[in-house]
Formats: C-alpha cells, structure tokens, sequence
C-alpha cells in the first residue's frame, strides 16, 4: 500500500496557519529584521533573513530535522498559504 500527495489543493500541514499567525503577532520576522545579518555570503544568499527564519521555524514544527527536509513546505497548496517560503538550498545560508 502506498500514498501520494499529488493534490496541489492539498495542505499537509494545515496546522501551520495559526503557528505561523502567532510568530507574526509575536513580531518573528520584525526581530529577525533588527538583529539578524548574513555577510559575506558571495552570492544573494544573505537577502532576506527573516523569510529564512521563518521558514526554518515552520519546517522544524513539522518536524523537519534537516535543511532538505524543508522542502515539504513547497508542496501543494502551501505556496498559497505563506508568502516567503524559500527553497532549501538558500534555508542554509
């Protein structure tokens, strides 16, 4: 027996809209913003912090354990849930 997550109006963790609301309430990305700089990264790798974070945090809470493992959040309708989400290779800048 087998399953897939081909729907792309599917969201496999759902759970993640009122994490993520509450990260904004507790201004996350606004403290990323003020405290956070990557330097001297050769490439654009150190633009925008806080999305890096944020997306960090969200895959952790789905339990992601690794940077590769961020990647389920660009599956299905997540995209249409949260602004921002970045792709692996850049999360480990």
């Amino acid at each position: 027996m087998s399953a897939a997550f081909d729907d792309p109006n599917l969201v496999a963790d759902a759970g993640l809209v009122p994490l993520v609301r509450l990260a904004a309430r507790g201004r996350l990305s606004e403290l990323v913003r003020e405290s956070v700089r990557i330097e001297g990264a050769g490439n654009s790798g150190g633009a925008n912090p806080a999305a890096k974070v944020t997306s960090l945090v969200a895959a952790m809470c789905t339990g992601a354990d690794s940077i590769e493992d961020a990647d389920r959040l660009r599956h299905g309708a997540m995209p249409q849930l949260f602004d921002g989400i970045r792709a692996p290779s850049t999360l480990g800048t």
